[in-house]
């Protein structure tokens, strides 16, 4: 299904109460501002700082990180392999500038400023990522390209303060400048018609793949980060750079419209999201509401926060390892592939960073509950992965003064894609037995077919430690959909009017309770002729179904069909 952006008025950013634009040659700009440094400093202070600091000191030399790291890979050019094999603790990335930058900016030892430099000499030498499909020259294809330029920019805007004139302009230029000696050299091995293309930032900003392909989010949240880190300098053509501005704004809408939907479902699927959202796009939202003014998380569309608060709904984490299911789309494989892969780390410590503070103790929570015990004999706050950026991201944006806070008392428990008709239900955020309850109606079109997302054909639930499809879900836009607004009931009426309700008040006497009037398993009985069957995923003792007359009671609950539709409601009053 091609997405459309709607006729709808409402911004897509808000701006940042009190902002000050950045005065020319003002660094830091892009994660954090001069006036948050003295409070940056003091968490560096705290236990928890130090142990991120700890972690990105060792993933920058293997040791402490008093030290330029002398494990690199070399290639001529960019490569399809992935990086496999380059394991080294301490081996070079392209976000090794960033956590070089950062400890300077936390110290003010120029050391480490002149071992960021040492990284940007190494990038115009052509040294690649540990995953050599990354690189500041000759990367795999535009995809690569924008996120390679992208955190180079951050390093670049972390140490720029610790170099002198010609340092800061010749770094500068390469970024402003990005893409002159950068004809691409790999084609995408996966993607036959993936043509050889230009990596530059005009092409980067407006993205040589359309939105709804996983290229376009690396493309522009990279060309967003090099465009604010450059902008004002002395040396610029700020013509131009505004000019490449103002396209990069329009792209990052494009991404959360006709990419993601407003319940951040990726046309290509999950894995394919992950992608689009998490190595450059996110971290090119919080530049954009650091350097710029403008909050794309603030606005009252959900597209963009719905990128980063999917993972929480949908996840559920036994024995510290994150369970998603299922996984729909491409690239299964990247999803929570946080010890390796760049693609799938940084769900909190990257998705933190543009959020709002009552999504962020809600994440906050949630990592506390799920995921900080297993985590902290490697990675505390999400530092898993061997990339330096991201336990930059993490010790940034961690929010150690914030009070966590239960998802159930800032999120819904529902929530819709209408882009795509995803349909989500979780009933709380507890323990390993919660129950996460998903469908989608639509086949979504991604840009090449084979990546595409396709209908469920049930009700998919993860549930008690169990994988379970439940019904029968028919292919199609939706008649009818409508929740309570804690989202704790809802009622969808399918294509083919076939009944759904889903009940997570608790008045049925289960914690979970399924009803529909198609074909299921569970027990059924009839109303006005028609069957509802009624499954109870969570408990082994089902409480008694009755009927009254033309309703269904259940414990305290009770269900009308209303104008075709399933309508609950609690002691006579519809919730």
């Amino acid at each position: 299904m091609e997405r459309r952006m709607k006729m709808d008025d409402r911004p897509w950013w808000v701006r940042v109460k009190g902002f000050k634009a950045p005065n020319p040659g003002e660094h830091p700009r892009l994660l954090f501002r001069r006036s948050d440094l003295a409070a940056l400093r003091k968490k560096a202070g705290t236990p928890q700082g130090k142990a991120i600091l700890k972690r990105l000191r060792f993933l920058l030399d293997g040791k402490d990180g008093r030290t330029m790291t002398t494990a690199f890979r070399s290639a001529s050019h960019a490569s399809m392999d992935g990086g496999s094999g380059a394991d080294a603790p301490g081996i070079y990335t392209i976000g090794h500038a960033a956590g070089y930058g950062l400890l300077y900016q936390l110290t003010g030892d120029r050391k480490y400023a002149e071992f960021g430099r040492q990284c940007f000499d190494k990038a115009l030498e052509g040294v690649p990522d540990r995953d050599v499909r990354y690189s500041f020259r000759k990367p795999g294809g535009p995809l690569r390209a924008g996120p390679s330029v992208g955190w180079y920019a951050v390093g670049y805007d972390l140490c720029y303060d610790g170099w002198d004139e010609a340092a800061r302009e010749k770094y500068g230029r390469a970024i402003a400048e990005y893409g002159k000696e950068n004809a691409s050299a790999v084609k995408e091995p996966l993607i036959p018609h993936h043509r050889m293309t230009r990596s530059d930032l005009e092409a980067l900003a407006r993205g040589t793949m359309p939105p709804f392909s996983n290229h376009f989010g690396m493309q522009v949240g990279g060309a967003s980060l090099a465009l604010l880190a450059v902008t004002g300098e002395k040396w610029v053509d700020q013509e131009r750079v505004d000019s490449l501005l103002a396209v990069a704004e329009q792209s990052m809408i494009a991404n959360v419209t006709l990419g993601f939907g407003d319940g951040g479902f990726f046309a290509e699927g999950d894995g394919t999201g992950s992608m689009s959202s998490q190595i450059a796009f996110l971290s090119g939202l919080q530049a954009w509401k650091t350097a710029a003014g403008k909050d794309f998380m603030g606005s009252s569309r959900p597209n963009a926060r719905m990128t980063v608060l999917k993972w929480i709904y949908q996840t559920i984490v036994r024995g510290g390892k994150p369970d998603f299911w299922p996984v729909r789309g491409a690239y299964a494989g990247n999803v929570w592939a946080r010890e390796g892969s760049v693609s799938g780390a940084g769900y909190f410590a990257i998705g933190m960073g543009p959020m709002g503070d009552a999504d962020r103790s809600a994440m906050k929570w949630y990592y506390g509950r799920f995921l900080r015990e297993a985590d902290a004999r490697l990675g505390p706050c999400d530092t898993v992965s061997p990339y330096p950026h991201v336990a930059v991201c993490a010790f940034v944006n961690w929010p150690a003064d914030l009070e966590a806070r239960n998802p159930a008392e800032v999120l819904p428990h529902c929530y819709r894609d209408s882009s795509v008709h995803f349909y989500l239900w979780r009933n709380r955020w507890q323990d390993n037995n919660d129950t996460v309850i998903s469908a989608l109606l639509t086949r979504t079109r991604g840009y090449v077919k084979s990546m595409d997302a396709t209908p469920d054909g049930a009700l998919q639930l993860n549930t008690m430690g169990e994988h379970v499809s439940w019904g029968t879900v028919k292919e199609g836009a939706p008649r009818h959909w409508s929740c309570s607004p804690r989202g704790t009931t809802s009622s969808l009426t399918l294509s083919d009017g076939t009944c759904i309700a889903v009940d997570f008040s608790g008045a049925s006497g289960a914690d979970v309770m399924l009803v529909t009037t198609g074909k299921a398993d569970g027990q059924t009985v009839n109303v006005d002729g028609k069957p509802l069957t009624f499954y109870f995923p969570t408990t082994e003792q089902p409480p008694a179904v009755k009927v009254e007359g033309n309703a269904v009671v259940v414990g305290k609950q009770r269900l009308t069909i209303e104008d075709g539709n399933l309508v609950p409601a609690v002691t006579g009053r519809q919730v």
